[in-house]
C-alpha cells in the first residue's frame, strides 16, 4: 500500500494505462531483473525508473545517463570511467556512472541511440557483472540494478542490425510501457496539479496559473505531441503570462502550441520539445529550426512573432537554435564531433566549446 502511494505522487494520473504501469513497476521492482521502459518522449519515462529504483529496496543512488545526449567520444569515459593519464587532459582520474551505481540503480535513457561499439561493452559488463576503466587492466567488481529507457523501436532497430539483439534479450527482461499523453487526456487535471506544485517548487517568483473547466477541455481535445515535458512546458508559458490567474478558453486557445504547419511526424514533433525542454517559447523559437533543410523558409515563423503578445529573451533564442543545431549535427554524425563540426562549418575546438557553453557535455 505505501508503494502505491508513493507511486501515485510520482507518477500523477488516474487513468486505467496509468494504473497498469503503476501496477507493473509495483511487480518489477522488489526483482532484480533489467527493465526497459518504452514510450515516446516526454511521456515520463524515468519517473518509472525512479519507482522502480525507490521500490528496489536498493541502498545506492540513482544515477541518469541520458546516451543521446552524450558524443560518443565520451560516453564511454561517462559510463566506465577513466584512469589518470588514460587521455590527454585526464589529469585525475575518474569513477563512471556504472560505479556510481554500485548498490542502486543505473538509468540509461535513450539507450537506442547507443553507439553500436559502446552496446558491446556494456553487454560485457553486464555478464561479467564487472567494469573496466579506460586506461587500466584491473576489473572491478560492480552491483547495480538496471533500468532503460527509449522511445525509438528498439525491436526494428535490432532487427535491421542498428542495435545488439543480445544486448536487447539483457536489458529487456521485463518492459513497461509508458502511453503517450494523447492515450490518457483524462489525467490532463491531474498533471497540470502536480506539475503546478513542481512549478512552485522550482521557480518562486511565478505563481502557477489555473485552468476553468472549459480550457481544461479544450487542453484534453489537443494530441500533445511532446507529451507531459510539452504540458509542463505550456503551463510555465501561462504562468509566466497570467501568474496565479484563473484562465479561460478564450485566453488560453492563442497561447496553445501550433507545429501542424512546420512538422508533421509526431517523433520529430517530441524531438523538438526534448531539445528544448527549459523554453518558455519554444513554439515560437524552435518550430522552424527544424525546417533548415528547407532553406528558404527558415525564417518565415518568424515574421509574426511579435503578434503572440508573448515576451521573447534573444539571447536565450539564439542560444535555444544553437543548441538544438549542434544536437542535429551530432545525431546525423553518429557523435562523431569532427563531422559535426564539419556539417556546422566550424573546427574542432570551436564545436567543443560551444557544446561546453550550451550544457550538452559535462567538461572533464
Amino acid at each position: 500500500m505505501a508503494g502505491s502511494k508513493f507511486l501515485e505522487s510520482l507518477i500523477a494520473g488516474s487513468s486505467e494505462k496509468m494504473k497498469e504501469v503503476r501496477r507493473h513497476i509495483e511487480l518489477a521492482a522488489p526483482y532484480p531483473v533489467n527493465v526497459l521502459a518504452v514510450g515516446p518522449t516526454g511521456s515520463g519515462k524515468e519517473l518509472i525508473a525512479r519507482g522502480i529504483h525507490k521500490l528496489s529496496g536498493r541502498s545506492g543512488k540513482f544515477v541518469a545517463v541520458n546516451s543521446a545526449a552524450i558524443p560518443a567520444e565520451l560516453l564511454e569515459a561517462e559510463l566506465f570511467g577513466y584512469e589518470k593519464g588514460s587521455f590527454t587532459g585526464a589529469d585525475k582520474g575518474r569513477k563512471g556512472k556504472v560505479e556510481e551505481a554500485a548498490g542502486g540503480t543505473l538509468f540509461l535513457d535513450e539507450i537506442g541511440d547507443m553507439p553500436f561499439s559502446l552496446q558491446a561493452k556494456l553487454l560485457r559488463v553486464l555478464e561479467t557483472k564487472t567494469v573496466q576503466k579506460i586506461g587500466s587492466e584491473k576489473s572491478l567488481p560492480v552491483d547495480f540494478r538496471l533500468v532503460c529507457a527509449t522511445h525509438a523501436d528498439i525491436g526494428s532497430l535490432a532487427r535491421r542490425g542498428k542495435f545488439r539483439a543480445d544486448l536487447l534479450y539483457r536489458i529487456a527482461v521485463y518492459t513497461i510501457e509508458n502511453p503517450p499523453l494523447s492515450d490518457r487526456t483524462e489525467d490532463i487535471e491531474d498533471l497540470i496539479k502536480i506539475l503546478s506544485i513542481k512549478l512552485k517548487k522550482t521557480e518562486k517568483k511565478i505563481t502557477p496559473a489555473r485552468f476553468d473547466t472549459e480550457a481544461i477541455e479544450f487542453l484534453r481535445a489537443y494530441d500533445w505531441p511532446g507529451n507531459i515535458r510539452e504540458l509542463a512546458n505550456f503551463l510555465q508559458k501561462c504562468s509566466v503570462l497570467y501568474s496565479g490567474k484563473l484562465l479561460t478558453l478564450q485566453q488560453v486557445r492563442p497561447l496553445m502550441p501550433n507545429f501542424t504547419n512546420v512538422l508533421a511526424d509526431p517523433d520529430e514533433q517530441a524531438t523538438l520539445w526534448d531539445a528544448a525542454r527549459s523554453t518558455n517559447d519554444q513554439q515560437l523559437s524552435l518550430g522552424s529550426v527544424l525546417q533548415f533543410e528547407n532553406k528558404e523558409n527558415i525564417f518565415s515563423e518568424y515574421s509574426n512573432i511579435f503578434e503572440k503578445n508573448q515576451p521573447i529573451n534573444l539571447k536565450e533564442l539564439l542560444q535555444n537554435i544553437e543548441g538544438t543545431l549542434i544536437k542535429a549535427a551530432l545525431r546525423e554524425s553518429q557523435g562523431s564531433i569532427e563531422q559535426a563540426a564539419s556539417r556546422l562549418g566550424l573546427d574542432v575546438p570551436a564545436l567543443i566549446a560551444k557544446m561546453k557553453s550550451n550544457a550538452l557535455f559535462e567538461p572533464h
